[in-house]
């Protein structure tokens, strides 16, 4: 059997909205939203919180201790071997990447990603953003690769913005992999949505919005686009 393992990539020294991953989006804060729905995808063996060794960390370490997660704790500048050491640290075969100032990633969403994944031949497959014409929404998603191509990646780059990026070597070098962009479902084919916290603004934004539409953990990525496209048009 192949072993699915999400990892989550966290961490409280954000440039752009220090602390970003215990403010409070409604009455939970923005990591509990993640982990919350990560641990309903169906797909997904074993979660990993991946964060650094920096002591303003120790806080999400203790925030994930509520969840049944396993957290791995490294560099805080090269992302890179911190998602090899969780890959390893869970005997991971596939890892699925998520990017935690996406509050609202969804469950069902990661499972239609790794559905499609193991549906061909690919190296590499993402939902998490529009890419190649795909059309998805912003921040429901994730991307797929291989354990051993992740590993393969770690030794090839030294590359700064590879280490932090985590893939974007595949897209440096799209030409020797096998990409695929999962087609967005109808209901979630709005490319101009973006619902990530990268500011203070952004997450003042999405709470007028969960607050105007009651959104809770438990809604699904259909039923938060359509919310939104009514909040916006409000």
């Amino acid at each position: 059997m192949t072993r699915v393992v999400a990892i989550v990539q966290a961490r409280m020294d954000s440039s752009r909205f220090p602390g970003k991953m215990l403010a409070k989006l409604g009455d939970r804060d923005l990591l509990s939203w993640v982990l919350t729905r990560v641990c309903d995808a169906k797909q997904v063996d074993r979660v990993v919180l991946a964060t650094s060794t920096s002591r303003d960390d120790d806080r999400l370490a203790d925030a994930a201790s509520k969840f049944d997660v396993v957290v791995v704790r490294g560099s805080q500048d090269d992302v890179l071997d911190r998602f090899v050491q969780s890959a390893k640290v869970s005997q991971a075969d596939l890892v699925v990447r998520v990017c935690a100032d996406n509050p609202f990633v969804a469950a069902e969403e990661i499972d239609r990603l790794v559905v499609a994944h193991n549906s061909g031949n690919y190296d590499y497959s993402c939902n998490h953003q529009q890419k190649l014409g795909n059309k998805y929404a912003d921040g429901f998603g994730a991307e797929i690769l291989s354990a051993s191509l992740l590993i393969d990646i770690a030794r090839l780059t030294t590359q700064t913005s590879h280490r932090e990026h985590v893939t974007s070597y595949i897209w440096d070098n799209s030409s020797k992999f096998k990409i695929q962009a999962v087609i967005a479902p109808a209901e979630l084919a709005f490319p101009e949505v973006k619902l990530d916290i990268d500011t203070p603004q952004e997450l003042q934004h999405l709470n007028e919005f969960i607050n105007n539409f009651a959104v809770t953990t438990s809604a699904s990525a259909a039923e938060i686009v359509k919310a939104f496209n009514k909040f916006k048009n409000s």
